[in-house]
Parts: structure tokens; C-alpha cells; sequence
């Protein structure tokens, strides 16, 4: 009696796992047919029985079988509250819905398959489930690479125009066919290690910063295009967005994911078209120089040399006050102390505050131009790494270049 039932069991148990077989099969070949998402899940859900949705690694729709209805609340959890990048095991969600981290090369670009059920109790339903997020997976590869694809095109563009200038026309009709138009208007950052080496380390670690600022603008809804150059990562920006509200966030996001990496930002808030991009990258690797040279831990902003332009407008009286009244300690010093305080503070500002070049530049060592730089603080009584004091004493330093 025993053994027929123990035959039974094990025939119901190969007919289920044939049938699982079969399932498999049949999911199989729609995905190896590159069938649309939403009929995979439509084949998918009539075997399960359950809706079912794919979303993407910013929590939003993809894709449902036709008869799922949409959720706001699930979505709006999943997009805003659920940590999808570090999600590596199933998830219940809501006690109705089970949702499925993909299998997939990289977590930037993992997709999710959510069911509307709670983890399957008999070890049949288990395994189809189990099986069908494998399949799934596998389609989900596809999406990983071609995303990729999509976002390497636009910053070999760029990158092949930084080493070979074409001609104008040329490289609108490039930009066409890459969705970009010659004339719209965007504006610049640049990201790199405080203190960065050109080695093969760095190279690798700014190639996936790259990869996780290209997931954060994603995330916000906000276009960017990325290209590396120098060593640095540089991003252009179209300009709706207002760089100083997000760029301090996405400091604080990329220090969360690269803690013992410190990454530095400069950016620039002139706005420029994709022919002049190469300015606004200048501009943006200019800031984030100083950026490195005072080692801010904010992102700083391009102070550009048109300004010199504009302090020539103003009055040569005025500006004589303003000079004195910041620069007064050091004109009564001898001349020869004179000279050369004033001269080691015009080639530091103009090496956007580079100890080291400022040094090199005037022929005297490194130790000797901070020491002077020290010295001139505290004659002054200032200090050149509080903002508001840097910005008098440069204003004064390229007024009195402009007068005397």
C-alpha cells in the first residue's frame, strides 16, 4: 500500500515538473524571439495565473500583461522609497506583490519582475516562478547591452570630435542621427578624484562614477550626456535643470556609493550650443581645477576672465578704494615685499589657485610660494580658503592689475 503511494507522489511530482518543463519551453521561445515585453508577461501571466510587471532599476513601468491593472501606490513606492540598486533577494511588497531582482552584469541597469502574489508554498509553483525569473533574466541582458549602446554612441561622439574637429555641418548631421540638435543650449560639469593619479585604478574607478552619475540624472528625469577626457568625466547638461540645487545632491550620492573615493565636481552655469561644447567643457574643467587645487568639498562654480571685462567698467576712484581697502597692509611694505606678495597673489589666482604652478611659474619652490601665501593671510588678516575672503582679495588683485 505504501509504495503505490509513494508511486503516485512521485508520478504527480513528473508531471508537474513536465509540465514545468513545457512552460519553460514555450516562455523560452517567446523570449528567444525577441517578443515585445508585454506579451512575454501576458504568456507568463496565463500560466501563473497572477499579473505581472517588469520595471526598470528607477522603479518605473515597463511593462504588464494586458490585464493588469496599474497601481499607483506600488509605483510610487518603487520609484521613490525602495532601494532597487542594492536589492539582491525577492521582496513582499504591500503583503500582495512579490517583486524579483533580475539577474544582470551590472545593478545600474538591473530590470525587476514583480508578481501580484505573495512567495508561492508548494515547491511546483516555487520552481515555475523561480524559472521564469531566470528566463526573464535573460531578456532582461539584452536590455542591459543595448542601454549601454545607446549611451557609449553619444560619448564617442564627442570624445572622436575632442581629438578630430570636423566641419560644422558634418557635425550636426552626426548629432541628428545620435537625437541631438547643433543648436540647443546646455551647460557643464566635471568630476574627479581629489587627489587623482592617471593610472589604471583611476581610470576604472571614474569609468563606473560615470556609470552611477548616468543612473542618478536617469533617476531625475534629466538627460545627460557623459564623454571622458583628460582622465576626468565630463557631463553636458541641457539647461533647464539648475546645476547648484542638484549637484550638491549628487556629490552626497556618489559619496554614499564611493566612500573611499573622494570625488570633486566643478561645473559651469554659462549656457552654450553643442557646436561651442568644448568651451563649456574648459569652463567646467577650469572649476573643478580650483575645485581640486583648495580641495572644496563643494561643488564649485566657474568664475570666468570675462569678469575682468566688467571690472574694467567700474570707476578708477571706486576702484582705488576697494584695492586699499583690502590690499592696504601689503603697500606698506617695503617695495621689493611688495612686489613680490602681489606678484606670487596675480599668478595664483590666474593658475585658478594652484600652489604648485603658481610656484613653477615664478621660478621659486613650492614650500616658498605657500609659505608666502601664509604669510600674506596673516598680514591681510584674511584666509584664502573662507569663500568670502577669496573673492575680495581676487576682485582686488584684478582691479589692481587693471589700474596699476
Amino acid at each position: 500500500m505504501l509504495h503505490k503511494v509513494e508511486n503516485a507522489i512521485l508520478a504527480e511530482e513528473n508531471e508537474q515538473l513536465s509540465a514545468i518543463m513545457d512552460q519553460n519551453l514555450a516562455i523560452s521561445k517567446y523570449i528567444l524571439a525577441k517578443q515585445p515585453d508585454d506579451q512575454i508577461l501576458n504568456q507568463i501571466t496565463a500560466m501563473l495565473g497572477v499579473d505581472a510587471y517588469i520595471i526598470d532599476s528607477f522603479g518605473r513601468l515597463k511593462a504588464k500583461n494586458s490585464t493588469a491593472a496599474i497601481d499607483e501606490e506600488l509605483l510610487a513606492y518603487t520609484s521613490k522609497d525602495l532601494d532597487l540598486i542594492n536589492m539582491e533577494e525577492s521582496q513582499t511588497l504591500f503583503d500582495r506583490y512579490t517583486i524579483y531582482p533580475l539577474k544582470t552584469i551590472d545593478k545600474l541597469t538591473r530590470r525587476f519582475v514583480i508578481f501580484a502574489a505573495i512567495p508561492a508554498k508548494k515547491s511546483a509553483e516555487d520552481l515555475l516562478i523561480s524559472n521564469m525569473v531566470n528566463l526573464l533574466s535573460l531578456e532582461s541582458l539584452q536590455v542591459h547591452i543595448n542601454v549601454k549602446n545607446e549611451r557609449q554612441r553619444k560619448s564617442e561622439v564627442f570624445e572622436t570630435i575632442i581629438a578630430q574637429p570636423i566641419a560644422k555641418e558634418s557635425f550636426a548631421s552626426i548629432l541628428k542621427l545620435n537625437g541631438l540638435n547643433i543648436d540647443d543650449q546646455y551647460q557643464a560639469f566635471a568630476v574627479d578624484e581629489a587627489r587623482s593619479q592617471n593610472t589604471g585604478n583611476h581610470q576604472f574607478v571614474m569609468h563606473r562614477v560615470a556609470d552611477y552619475i548616468y543612473w542618478y540624472f536617469n533617476k531625475i528625469n534629466q538627460p545627460v550626456i557623459l564623454m571622458n577626457w583628460n582622465f576626468k568625466i565630463f557631463a553636458l547638461v541641457k539647461e533647464t535643470p539648475d546645476l547648484p540645487d542638484i549637484l550638491p545632491d549628487l556629490e552626497k550620492f556618489l559619496l554614499a556609493h564611493f566612500p573611499n573615493e573622494r570625488n570633486l565636481i566643478g561645473y559651469t552655469m554659462y549656457q552654450k550650443s553643442l557646436i561651442n561644447f568644448q568651451q563649456l567643457l574648459d569652463e567646467a574643467d577650469k572649476a573643478l581645477d580650483t575645485a581640486k587645487n583648495r580641495q572644496l568639498q563643494k561643488p564649485h562654480q566657474y568664475n570666468p576672465q570675462q569678469v575682468t571685462d566688467v571690472l574694467r567698467l567700474v570707476p578708477k576712484k571706486e576702484a582705488t578704494i576697494f584695492i586699499d581697502a583690502v590690499l592696504q597692509p601689503l603697500f606698506e611694505l617695503k617695495v621689493a615685499d611688495q612686489e613680490q606678495y602681489l606678484s606670487l597673489l596675480m599668478t595664483f589666482f590666474s593658475s585658478n589657485e594652484s600652489i604648485a604652478k603658481a610656484a613653477e611659474a615664478l621660478f621659486i619652490h613650492r614650500n616658498t610660494a605657500f609659505y608666502r601665501l601664509q604669510k600674506i593671510e596673516k598680514i591681510l588678516d584674511m584666509d584664502l580658503n573662507n569663500a568670502d575672503d577669496n573673492e575680495k582679495i581676487r576682485l582686488a588683485i584684478q582691479l589692481y592689475e587693471i589700474w596699476y
